[in-house]
């Protein structure tokens, strides 16, 4: 732990720029980032300033323009495969980060064949209304979570005989083979191993800070299995809405008296 007010004097500007950069997530401000850096020991604050300088934060504007380059990339494979009809649903309910993509799409859709429709909806749809399904989502860290989602509604599905493909606006590599078993994959951006922050093959950190950052992790209270982020993905990734627990925990972890950088889920 270091006095916020050596922090404070010593990296004003790092601050600001934390803030500017992060602004549109919930509850972000000077004081949080502030609160934050404190938790580090002075030696290791050069490294804490380190890690906010590495994380990828998609905010509002990344994410429109994100949504729009995957509507691009998804309708270029539709007319690629001669598909005339597609439907477009969020994987998540109505505060989920797929939500925020589908608000998106909404403005898109508009004058094209295709339609954004409700899973409910989709059900309900007379055979030969669609020839294609595309489900959106705004992040897949190890596909295990959409692994399970598609168990859920793979019987809904398959009656309507469409194609199935899986759009999202980032992608870890990881999760790819597991999401190809049921739908082709659309990304918009994808994670190599390399953003997996404490993997061999990441040259953003020395194997030194790579140690004090697992040292961190664990100070979270997170359990162990969660010490890598989720799945071990390691990532230092956050969005306006969202902080995805494929990150590392101090990024997103409020247990144990550990003060996050990020919410887990946001407005």
């Amino acid at each position: 732990m270091t006095n916020p007010a050596i922090v404070q004097a010593s990296y004003p500007d790092e601050i600001d720029q934390a803030v500017n950069r992060f602004g549109d997530h919930e509850d972000m401000s000077a004081g949080r980032v502030l609160a934050w850096l404190s938790q580090f020991d002075e030696d290791d604050l050069p490294l804490a300033i380190e890690i906010i300088e590495a994380v990828r934060y998609f905010n509002a504007v990344n994410i429109r323009t994100m949504t729009r380059e995957l509507f691009e990339l998804a309708s270029a494979e539709l007319v690629a495969r001669d598909l005339a009809h597609a439907a477009f649903v969020a994987v998540g309910g109505p505060a989920s980060g797929s939500a925020t993509v589908a608000r998106v799409l909404r403005e898109q859709l508009r004058g094209t064949p295709h339609r954004l429709v409700t899973m409910l909806e989709l059900a309900q749809a007379p055979a030969g209304q669609f020839d294609a399904v595309v489900f959106v989502d705004d992040f897949s860290g190890t596909g295990s979570t959409l692994v399970r989602w598609w168990d859920t509604v793979e019987p809904i599905v398959r009656p309507i005989n469409a194609e199935v493909f899986i759009g999202l606006l980032v992608l870890n590599e990881p999760a790819r083979p597991l999401i190809e078993v049921f739908g082709q994959v659309i990304a918009v951006e994808e994670l190599g191993p390399a953003q997996n922050t404490l993997s061999a093959v990441n040259e953003t950190f020395t194997n030194d800070q790579k140690q004090r950052i697992r040292h961190y992790c664990a100070a979270t209270g997170v359990s162990q299995a969660l010490r890598s982020g989720y799945g071990n993905c390691a990532l230092l990734l956050a969005f306006k809405h969202v902080c995805p627990n494929n990150s590392l925990p101090i990024l997103w972890s409020d247990q144990s008296g550990w003060r996050p950088l990020f919410n887990r889920r946001a407005i």
